[in-house]
């Protein structure tokens, strides 16, 4: 279906509506939220959105675009690589909940003296979500915005860098809780092994196809080669 130029050129402007509502909407739900389960639910829907706009960017791979800017190719790996980040949040949050029964941002106040491996990893997390370099979640933003501007969809990057900017200010609210608040409770815990173990080795996930991309790229450009209508 995706081989007539017209369909796709019709597909291409959905998606891209659809990342443009998907992004702004979860971003702006997720600023208002004190609860940090809330937050990243909202969150997720603004990943969504991002995704979507590799999707929207399917035409720079029909044209020849280079690897880094194929649509398919970015959405698979900001898929890939962002399932890595937010299992590393999930799984230091449920940690951090489990001890402290708060899911309120405020309940994460001083973390970083309470519990700092839980603190370090989920605050690494959070950075990936963000977009910091060098993490999984800057060269998924890189490789899905370049693929919009290949594909022509310049004004969608350009919504994309908007969103991530307003991303930051809850993101950034909730490392500020975590690093620089006083805690309510001063006494310290850790988490079961098994799921301090699932949270580190997915906060490592992270990093590695953060520092090497190409890792995760090259896996998705196979992958695609048995969907011989988008590669």
């Amino acid at each position: 279906a995706f081989g007539d130029a017209d369909l796709m050129q019709d597909w291409s402007g959905l998606f891209a509506i659809l990342a443009a509502v998907t992004m702004t909407l979860g971003n702006t739900l997720a600023l208002s939220q004190s609860n940090i389960k809330r937050l990243l639910g909202y969150s997720t829907i603004a990943q969504a959105g991002y995704i979507l706009v590799g999707l929207a960017s399917v035409p720079a791979n029909q044209i020849g675009a280079s690897a880094v800017g194929a649509g398919p190719q970015g959405a698979m790996y900001y898929l890939a690589g962002y399932a890595f980040t937010n299992l590393a949040v999930f799984f230091a949050i449920i940690a951090i909940t489990s001890r402290t029964n708060d899911d309120s941002i405020e309940g994460l106040n001083g973390l970083l003296k309470r519990s700092p491996l839980l603190a370090g990893l989920l605050v690494f997390g959070i950075l990936s979500l963000l977009g910091m370099p060098p993490t999984v979640g800057f060269m998924a933003k890189v490789v899905v915005f370049g693929a919009a501007v290949n594909a022509n969809l310049t004004w969608l990057a350009v919504v994309g860098v908007i969103n991530t900017v307003i991303a930051a200010y809850y993101y950034l609210r909730v490392i500020r809780a975590i690093v620089f608040e006083d805690p309510a409770n001063e006494s310290t815990f850790g988490a079961d092994k098994p799921l301090l173990a699932a949270t580190a080795i997915a906060a490592v996930g992270a990093g590695v196809f953060g520092i090497a991309p190409f890792l995760l790229l090259d896996l998705a450009d196979k992958a695609l080669t048995i969907v011989p209508a988008l590669s």
